[in-house]
């Protein structure tokens, strides 16, 4: 993600300096930034050393040189270079400044609390990253999500969550959006969304759940639930697969669940505490018949019963 800044910090500045090829101007115009970054290379150009008319310059300055006897080295070029090179300076300041990226990312058993540049509020789950750029966010208001949070997003501009897994927008609203590997899901708790995916766009009213694995509809239910469960220190799970309610855990908890036979393909349903790793194993456990083996303090391991 860093070298990605970086390339793309220079191509900002590669543009200002006007060194970028078609392809590439027709790439940057395609960036939500384009057209702020062309004020400011307006503003830029007029910042600009004039041309001097070197000729008549220097003929006034010989002329002065007679009547005052004194001889000045002007170095003109020098100069200008200097200035050239002072512009180049401001043009990365700047494009390092408008292409910056802001990431929040948490580790397995942590979860974090934060505001974006508007006040909207946001809690990421373990194991989770969002990034953003602030510069002019009131008119670009969308951040990138991997994993899953929670939000509170203040009235404004549309505000988009970007996902591999398709895209949801609202105007001011509270939302949890968690996208794992393939499956996206998104529950409206205020207001309204609009989930976009590759195949449909769906509008989420309060209290409506939608769920989707690898772009086809799992389900389109209402939930009674006034914040996420998560939240509430417990851990929801609808028609998941057993291995990916495992991987949850073990990023909830910070745990190693080792289960190699465990079921692959009975979904489970229902609810885990999460405030108790050995309590939600131990249920998981139950639910499939499988006998718990705690290895030491962050190790687990499932065996089938006899």
């Amino acid at each position: 993600m860093i070298m990605k800044e970086e390339e793309e910090k220079y191509q900002w500045a590669a543009w200002l300096d006007d060194q970028v090829s078609d392809a590439e101007l027709e790439q940057l115009r395609q960036d939500p930034d384009y057209a702020v970054m062309e004020k400011i290379k307006s503003y830029t150009a007029a910042l600009r050393t004039p041309e001097f008319e070197e000729n008549a310059l220097l003929l006034r300055i010989q002329n002065k040189q007679r009547q005052s006897g004194k001889v000045r080295r002007l170095f003109i070029k020098q100069t200008l270079q200097w200035a050239a090179l002072l512009l180049v300076f401001l043009g990365l300041g700047m494009g390092y400044t408008i292409t910056r990226t802001e990431s929040e990312i948490t580790t397995s058993g942590e979860s974090l609390s934060f505001q974006l540049p508007d006040d909207s509020e946001v809690q990421l789950h373990a194991g989770s990253e969002l990034t953003y750029k602030s510069w002019n966010w009131d008119s670009n208001r969308h951040v990138s999500l991997q994993g899953e949070a929670y939000f509170k997003v203040a009235k404004g501009a549309r505000f988009d969550v970007k996902t591999s897994e398709g895209n949801v927008s609202v105007l001011g609203t509270q939302f949890n959006v968690k996208v794992r590997g393939n499956r996206l899901e998104v529950t409206c708790f205020e207001g309204k969304v609009q989930v976009a995916t590759a195949s449909e766009k769906i509008i989420l009213t309060p209290g409506k759940t939608l769920a989707y694995d690898q772009q086809k509809r799992l389900f389109f239910h209402t939930t009674d639930a006034l914040q996420p469960a998560w939240i509430a220190k417990e851990l929801a799970f609808e028609k998941e697969k057993p291995q990916d309610v495992l991987a949850e855990l073990e990023r909830h908890f910070d745990i190693t669940i080792k289960a190699p036979a465990f079921p692959k393909n009975e979904l489970f349903t229902g609810k885990l505490p999460g405030d108790s790793s050995e309590a939600a194993i131990q249920l998981l456990a139950h639910s499939y018949h499988f006998k718990v083996v705690k290895i030491n303090d962050r190790t687990y391991s499932l065996d089938a019963t006899p």
